[in-house]
């Protein structure tokens, strides 16, 4: 390159090909991108330098991403909720902090922040009045996704900030911007905080919370990082506020790493959590064994109380509880297992002749009273209709207090717009034993089960039975020693304990007879 010659007009360094190797036109290359009508252009896409009309554009468009993204998570629609992503502007003041805080301009990052900050209180507020006026519940699926943040959501601000950086710097890239906006997604998780908050669910809106001020902390980090290697800050200007910037980048490192702990220990938790899940629901499936695939089964684990409930569900009972409490009781110390079964009824068909409209019309208003009470949310049993003229009586018993009987109103209308609903409700509470067996009384149990089995089989009468632990002992009566080679193999299998000592205390049966001959009978005399 000759002395007239600059990186813009030399013709090996023109955009269709790519840069040779070397550090000095590598570097003349990145410059020739960043030349300062390139820096005057991204300062002005990013607002910093000033912009006519910028906030009413900010603000209208942000509203409208609100608005969308609101509707998007009330309806559990991930489509609607992209469409908020790439409507919304709030990339912009967050990479022009970044840029600001690369470029050492502090009252402009103070700027920054306050624009930031002023745009998230106006996002929650309009999420807010959103959900207040909307009447259904909005605590959806992709509501509670957003609810609980863990360390990949940090890697993929920190990618996604670094990607939007990238492409403001470089003009021929920033047609991915759309793309960043949707892995980033600073809007629906703000926007959440607005819908847990009018819910009253302070701690769902806690750890939307999180999830945005995460986002934001790695978008501001990854750009500082980006802005500085691309060359957007001039080696002069970065040598003159080397402290300055210094200062600055440690701070958001100290701000990312903050966040990052509580993100890690929530990714280890719902590890953890996942890992117990999945045990707990094997020990059930093989529990059940056969029988998995005609009963239903949910396993809830309980932490704060220590209780693992196992609810099965269907037409036959399952098996005996007891191997079941005993493996949970091993794989989960000092848990309590509870197994409460619900039987279904099977459902018959007959040829018999069609009910009478009476029998039709209770038979659909049990359909309506069943949905109602199962919109309850209520554990509750209906034990019977009655249809006294226009008066429908039920007769109900559940957990908690007595559904809204007003809500069936419409329903049974639906049937005759006459029918009147009376409720009789009684309300159960569960009560479960506070103690439960303990491990080794449930392997006395079996043992002992396995011993009157092989006592009944060798035609003996069990006469006594310990086990302590260690070692079991036997007293049975008969009228043959026994062999105890099966009982021990047996009870050594039942107890894994190969090496266990089995005592077996034998006391003979005899028939005792008189030897005294009879006295003659006087007819024979």
């Amino acid at each position: 390159m000759t002395a007239t010659e600059t990186p813009e007009s030399s013709p090996e360094l023109s955009d269709e090909e790519p840069p040779p190797f070397g550090f000095r036109r590598a570097r003349a290359w990145w410059h020739r991108h960043l030349a300062p009508e390139d820096r005057r252009r991204v300062m002005a896409d990013l607002a910093v330098s000033r912009v006519e009309h910028w906030a009413w554009r900010f603000y209208t468009m942000l509203t409208l991403s609100v608005v969308v993204a609101v509707m998007g998570l009330a309806l559990d629609s991930a489509a609607v909720v992209i469409g908020a992503m790439l409507l919304a502007p709030l990339m912009q003041p967050v990479l022009a902090t970044g840029a600001s805080l690369s470029l050492a301009l502090f009252g402009k990052t103070i700027g920054g922040l306050i624009r930031i900050a002023l745009a998230s209180a106006w996002s929650v507020a309009v999420a807010y009045g959103l959900a207040w006026v909307l009447p259904d519940d909005l605590l959806t699926g992709e509501v509670l996704a957003r609810t609980q943040p863990d360390i990949k959501d940090l890697v993929v601000a920190l990618a996604a900030g670094a990607a939007g950086a990238y492409a403001t710097v470089r003009e021929d890239v920033s047609a991915s911007l759309p793309g960043v906006a949707v892995a980033v997604a600073l809007v629906p998780p703000i926007a959440t905080v607005g819908i847990t908050l009018q819910a009253g669910e302070e701690a769902l809106a806690q750890g939307a919370l999180l999830l945005y001020l995460t986002n934001l902390a790695a978008i501001v980090f990854a750009s500082i990082v980006v802005f500085v290697a691309t060359g957007l800050v001039s080696p002069r200007r970065l040598s003159d506020n080397v402290v300055r910037l210094t200062a600055a980048a440690v701070g958001v490192i100290a701000l990312v790493v903050a966040i990052a702990v509580p993100l890690y220990r929530a990714s280890v938790e719902s590890i953890d959590r996942n890992t117990e899940q999945r045990t707990a629901t094997d020990i059930v499936d093989r529990w059940l064994g056969d029988q998995a695939g005609s009963l239903e089964r949910t396993v809830e684990i309980r932490r704060s109380a220590r209780q693992i409930v196992v609810e099965v569900r269907g037409f036959d009972p399952p098996p005996d509880e007891t191997r079941l409490i005993i493996e949970m009781q091993d794989a989960f110390p000092g848990y309590d297992v509870l197994v409460p079964f619900i039987q279904t009824q099977r459902a018959t068909t007959t040829t018999e002749a069609p009910p009478e409209p009476t029998e039709q019309l209770l038979a659909q208003i049990r359909v309506e009273v069943l949905a109602w009470l199962d919109e309850s949310g209520l554990d509750f049993q209906l034990d019977d209709i009655q249809l006294d003229g226009s008066l429908v009586r039920i007769d109900a018993a559940g957990t908690g207090g007595a559904p809204d009987i007003d809500s069936l109103v419409p329903r049974l209308a639906a049937i005759d717009d006459t029918l009147v609903p009376g409720l009789i409700w009684s309300e159960l509470e569960t009560i479960t034993a506070t103690t439960q067996p303990t491990p080794l009384e449930l392997t006395r149990e079996e043992l002992r089960a396995e011993v009157q089995v092989w006592a009944a089989d060798e035609g003996l009468i069990l006469d006594g039975f310990d086990y302590d632990g260690e070692r079991v002992e036997v007293g049975v009566i008969g009228p043959a020693e026994p062999d105890i080679v099966r009982l021990q193999v047996a009870l050594r299998t039942l107890a894994d304990a190969p090496e266990m000592p089995v005592d077996v205390f034998f006391t003979p049966r005899y028939l005792v007879t008189t030897t005294a001959p009879p006295e003659p009978s006087p007819l024979l005399e």
